[in-house]
């Protein structure tokens, strides 16, 4: 998950290549590059990039890409991000969705749409194509929110993405480096005798 080229791209006309513990700046962006992640910041939007491993894989890929976003000093609250994911950010409060109920085996087709964690319907969040801005709760180039809006976030409060789509209980079994207390130093050797 690591390597001398973890990250291509082009900026200003010109390709780079970008690995553990290098950094671009290109126009508002700032990349960075850790050993096996990478932060995207965007003002006070940063966006982290990590790949890993897809557990108990029966076909396809065999690895994956882990996204999570996170919002600084009260910016989700004044610009109201929307669609699908940009709600958890304006909101004081989580959002539940409905989920689908997996069977053991055979075919399945999803019907879950949000319903509960979103505003209005799936639909209503289509856009006429690629790259176009607009649909029904679209905050594209809309002014910023004012203070005291109720639902909304205090203007200093930080978001973040949370695995929130899975029950907490599913991830308690796992251990995570960044959850983990410090390590206790070892003990000292016996004194010689």
């Amino acid at each position: 998950n690591t390597g001398f080229n973890m990250i291509n791209g082009s900026c200003g006309g010109g390709h780079f290549f970008l690995g553990t513990g290098n950094s671009k700046k290109c126009e508002e962006m700032l990349i960075e590059v850790r050993f096996s992640s990478a932060e995207f910041t965007v003002g006070n939007w940063a966006s982290v990039v990590r790949g890993n491993w897809v557990y108990d894989r029966i076909a396809g890929p065999a690895h994956r890409l882990d996204v999570s976003l996170r919002a600084r000093g009260g910016v989700a609250a004044r610009h109201l991000p929307h669609g699908l994911v940009g709600q958890a950010f304006a909101s004081t409060e989580p959002r539940h969705g409905r989920v689908d109920e997996y069977p053991a085996s055979g075919t399945f087709r999803t019907s879950a749409m949000a319903e509960g964690a979103i505003e209005g319907e799936a639909a209503m969040y289509e856009v006429a194509a690629p790259h176009t801005t607009s649909f029904r709760f679209s905050r594209f180039e809309a002014a910023e929110a004012t203070e005291g809006q109720p639902g909304l976030l205090a203007a200093d409060a930080d978001a973040a993405s949370s695995d929130g789509a899975v029950e907490a209980s599913h991830f308690a079994s796992r251990r995570r480096l960044s959850e983990s207390p410090p390590c206790s130093p070892p003990p000292l050797p016996p004194p010689p005798s």
